[in-house]
């Protein structure tokens, strides 16, 4: 994917602590399935590293999805970092992640 990709998401956690969802962004027309093995847990709700996969243009993409408390309110930091690079920003609702992110340069 070329230029600058902006975006949202939702995760849901399942019983083994890993995570299924879907994405979209500025450059498509329709939604797309997410799915992250938990790799390193931490200490709470969603936070940890994951192994992230998704598909651009048919292709399956793998990253590294880390999830942070941001600061110490009740928001969250993604980064995904890998063949694409991502940050984001999230938030619970009804136990489910909602948020959006960002390409880097």
């Amino acid at each position: 994917m070329t230029g600058k990709i902006n975006g949202r998401f939702y995760f849901k956690k399942t019983s083994n602590g890993n995570l299924v969802g879907e994405w979209s962004n500025s450059l498509e027309t329709q939604t797309f399935s997410e799915s992250a093995d938990l790799v390193e847990p931490g200490a709470g709700t969603y936070l940890g590293d994951y192994a992230s996969t998704w598909q651009e243009n048919k292709n399956p993409i793998f990253a590294t999805l880390t999830i942070r408390r941001k600061r110490l309110g009740p928001l969250f930091t993604l980064e995904w970092r890998g063949t694409s690079n991502f940050d984001g920003e999230g938030m619970l609702c009804d136990d489910i992640l909602i948020g959006d992110y960002h390409s880097l340069p």
